[in-house]
C-alpha cells in the first residue's frame, strides 16, 4: 500500500460521550485503558466542541466540515442532503474503500408526521395484537376514509420480510404502548398527536377503559387534527401518504417492519455498510435481525423487562442486564469492523473505516461485568448550586419542573433522575457504558496491530456532543450551553507521524475534522478553485486544518468557535461563542443570555451576563460572535473569476 501521504483512516466515534469522562482526560474513576493508549501515542485536543449539541446537527458538520445553518441540518429531525460534499465521498472519489459500521444519523430516526399516519394504518391493519389495537386501527381506518380516497387496503404494497419485537418500555398508556408495540416513537409527532386527541376528547385521560362515547369523541378529535395536517401537506388521497422505505432509510419504522434489511449502498459515499439504528433497548438494523437468527435467547433480553434484568432506580436504568457481552450490539460493530480490516491487505487501495458506537448514549445499561463495575458510591455528584436558576434564563427552571410539551434530546422531566442517589446510579452504569466502549475500541486496535495495518492508519477517537449528567441539574441534552454537553474527546493517533503524548489546548470544533482528513490523505478539497494573488476572499471552511498541531509545526494559538442552537419546541434559536478563556451565549429577541470566565469559573456556576462590571467585556464578545459568525460562513461555491 501505501506510502504515508496516503494512509488509511479508523474514525471511532461515540455517542453523547463527554470528555471528562475518560480516564485519560482526568477522570480517576473509569477505567479506559485502551482509549488511554491512543492517547499516550497521538495528539489529545483538550478543548474541542461540537458546533451543535444534537446527534444529527453533530454528525452532519463532521462529515461536510460546514456549520449547522450551511448544510442544514440545523436540529435533529433534518436529513442531510447527499449532495453535498462529505468526507467518506470525497475519499472514495480519491480511491479509498470505504466502509461503515454502526450508527450513522444522517437521515431521520423516524417517519415524517404525515407518512407515520400511512405506517400507523397499514400495521394496525395487519397485526393490532390487542382489543384496544384492533379498536384503534378501525378508528383510524374510518377517519382516513372520510378524509382521503383510500384503496381497499391500506396496507396494500408492502412487503416485508419480518417484523420485529419493540422493546422500548416507554408507553405509559394503552394508546403510547400500542404504538410503540409498532414502532412509533412515544415522543415522535405522529404519536403525540394521537396522544393530543385523546387528552382533549377523553375524559379522564389516561384511562384504560374507553366508553363508545369515548371512541366517538376520540375520532371526532382526531379527524380534526388530522384533517389539519393533510390539509398542510396538500394530501387528498391515501396515496399521497405513501413512501418508498428507500427516502427514509435510518427510520426506526421501515426496519423494524420488515421493509428495509439494508441501508442503500453507496450511502453518503461509503461503499458498504452495516448499520445500526437507536440505542441499547431501542436498538434496530441489520444487528438486530442478526441477533434475532443467532442469539434467540439474547433477542428477548434487549427488553428491559425481561425477568433476568435487573431495573435500577428511573426508568431508564439497568444496574444488570442479562444480554451476553458477544451478543452486544457494541461486539457486533467492532466484528464488523474486524471483518473488514481483515479484509484488507498491505498492497490494496487505502481504506477509511467509519467506526460508529451507540453508546454511552441513553438508556443506561451494558453488559457484565461493565454493567455493575462502578459503585455509585464511589461517583462524584455533578456540577450545580442550588441557587443557579435564579441567573439563568428562566427556560432553566421551566425544563427542570416539567413545564415543557416537548423538546428535542431531552423529551422528559429531568427532575426525578438529577436528585442525588438516582443521578448517581444513572453515571455508574454511564461509566460501565464508557469501560465497555474502551474494551471495544481496544478489539479493533488490536485487529489493525494483527493485519499490520497499525503503523499506516490515522486512528481517530471523537464523540458527537457530550452530556448534561446532572450537571446544572439538567441531563441527557437539550438547548443547554454549558461544557458537560458541547465540550467532546478527540484523539489523532499516528505512529512516528503525530507527537505522543501531546496534548493541545487550542479551541477547535468539529469544524476542523473534513479538512484536516483531506490535509492528511492528500485529497483536494471539493471547492478548490484557482486564487490569484490579488484577490483575498473568504476561507472556503469554517474550520481548518490541524495538521501544523498534530505534527507540531506550528504552536497552538487562540482560536474561538461558535456553536448554534435551534430548539423548535421553546422556541429559542441560541448562538454561543466559545473562545480561549470565555463563553458567551446569546438569545435572539431575548434580553438574557450567559457569559461566563472559564479560567475564574470552570464549572460555570456565575453567569455575569448581568454583571454591571462585565459590560464591556459582554459588548466586545459580541463583535466577536458577530466578526465569527460572518468569518466562518465559508465561501461556497467558489468564486471563479471576476465577472
Amino acid at each position: 500500500m501505501t506510502s504515508n501521504s496516503t494512509p488509511n483512516v479508523v474514525c471511532f466515534v461515540a455517542d453523547q460521550l463527554r470528555y471528562d469522562h475518560l480516564e485519560c482526560n482526568g477522570n480517576d474513576v473509569v477505567d479506559t485503558p485502551n482509549i488511554n493508549a491512543l492517547a499516550e501515542s497521538g495528539v489529545s485536543f483538550d478543548r474541542t466542541y461540537t458546533n451543535n449539541p444534537m446527534c444529527m446537527p453533530a454528525r452532519a458538520t463532521m462529515f461536510t466540515g460546514r456549520n449547522p445553518h450551511r448544510h442544514g441540518v440545523r436540529s435533529n429531525g433534518v436529513h442531510l442532503r447527499e449532495s453535498l460534499p462529505n468526507i467518506p465521498q470525497q475519499l472514495s472519489d480519491a480511491g479509498y474503500r470505504t466502509h461503515a459500521a454502526g450508527k450513522l444519523h444522517l437521515h431521520l430516526y423516524t417517519l415524517p408526521a404525515p407518512q407515520q399516519v400511512s405506517h400507523i394504518a397499514a400495521e394496525l391493519s395487519e397485526r393490532a395484537e390487542t382489543e384496544f389495537g384492533e379498536r384503534l386501527g378501525q378508528v383510524l381506518d374510518e377517519v382516513l376514509r372520510d378524509l382521503l380516497e383510500c384503496p381497499e387496503d391500506l396496507a396494500a404494497g408492502r412487503e416485508s420480510v419480518g417484523s420485529h419485537e419493540g422493546f422500548s418500555n416507554r408507553g405509559d398508556n394503552l394508546l403510547l404502548q400500542t404504538l410503540e408495540r409498532i414502532h412509533v416513537p412515544k415522543w415522535s409527532d405522529g404519536a403525540l398527536l394521537f396522544q393530543e386527541a385523546a387528552a382533549e376528547a377523553v375524559s379522564g385521560w389516561p384511562t384504560d377503559e374507553l366508553s363508545e362515547a369515548d371512541w366517538e369523541a376520540f375520532a371526532e378529535e382526531l379527524t380534526a387534527r388530522l384533517g389539519e395536517m393533510f390539509e398542510t401537506v396538500d394530501a387528498t388521497a391515501y396515496d399521497d401518504l405513501s413512501f418508498d422505505p428507500a427516502e427514509f432509510p435510518e427510520a426506526r419504522e421501515v426496519w423494524e417492519s420488515g421493509l428495509l434489511s439494508a441501508l442503500p449502498e453507496p450511502f453518503y459515499g461509503f461503499e458498504t455498510t452495516d448499520f445500526t439504528g437507536g440505542h441499547v433497548n431501542e436498538i434496530y438494523g441489520e444487528y438486530k435481525r442478526w441477533l434475532q437468527t443467532n442469539h434467540p435467547d439474547a433477542y428477548e433480553r434487549i427488553s428491559f423487562d425481561h425477568p433476568d434484568n435487573v431495573r435500577g432506580d428511573t426508568f431508564q436504568v439497568l444496574r444488570e442486564w442479562s444480554l451476553p457481552a458477544e451478543a452486544h450490539y457494541n461486539h457486533w460493530i467492532s466484528d464488523r469492523s474486524i471483518e473488514f480490516l481483515n479484509e484488507q491487505d498491505e498492497d490494496d487501495d487505502p481504506f477509511f473505516l467509519w467506526c460508529s458506537y451507540p453508546d454511552p448514549h441513553n438508556p443506561y445499561a451494558a453488559p457484565e461485568p461493565w454493567g455493575s463495575m462502578y459503585d455509585p458510591d464511589d461517583v462524584e455528584l455533578p456540577t450545580r448550586s442550588e441557587a443557579e436558576f435564579d441567573a439563568l434564563p428562566e427556560f432553566y427552571r421551566d425544563v427542570y419542573e416539567g413545564d415543557f410539551f416537548q423538546l428535542q434530546g431531552l423529551y422528559t422531566d429531568p427532575g426525578p433522575e438529577v436528585q442525588a442517589e438516582a443521578i448517581k446510579e444513572i453515571i455508574a452504569v454511564t461509566y460501565g457504558m464508557v469501560s465497555y466502549l474502551d474494551h471495544e475500541v481496544g478489539r479493533v486496535v488490536d485487529a489493525l496491530e494483527r493485519n499490520g495495518l497499525r503503523e499506516d492508519t490515522i486512528v481517530i477517537f471523537l464523540s458527537d456532543h457530550g452530556e448534561m449528567m446532572g450537571d446544572h441539574w439538567m441531563i441527557r441534552k437539550g438547548p443547554f450551553q454549558f461544557e458537560g454537553l458541547l465540550r467532546v474527546p478527540m484523539i489523532w493517533s499516528w505512529p512516528g507521524e503525530f507527537q505522543a503524548g501531546k496534548r493541545v489546548e487550542t479551541v477547535t470544533s468539529h469544524e476542523d475534522l473534513l479538512p484536516t482528513m483531506l490535509d492528511l490523505c492528500g485529497v483536494t478539497s471539493p471547492h478548490a478553485v484557482y486564487e490569484p494573488s490579488y484577490r483575498n476572499g473568504p476561507e472556503t471552511w469554517p474550520g481548518e486544518s490541524l495538521v501544523p498541531l498534530l505534527t507540531g509545526e506550528a504552536d497552538p494559538r487562540d482560536r474561538s468557535t461558535v456553536v448554534e442552537t435551534d430548539e423548535d419546541y421553546l422556541g429559542i434559536w441560541p448562538r454561543t461563542l466559545i473562545n480561549d478563556r470565555y463563553k458567551l451565549t446569546v438569545y435572539p429577541e431575548q434580553d438574557y443570555g450567559e457569559l461566563f470566565d472559564l479560567h475564574e469559573d470552570p464549572a460555570e456556576l456565575h453567569n455575569l451576563w448581568d454583571d454591571e462590571d462585565a459590560e464591556s467585556l459582554k459588548n466586545r464578545l459580541y463583535r466577536e460572535l458577530l466578526d465569527q459568525l460572518v468569518l466562518q460562513e465559508g465561501a461556497v461555491p467558489s468564486r471563479r473569476n471576476v465577472a
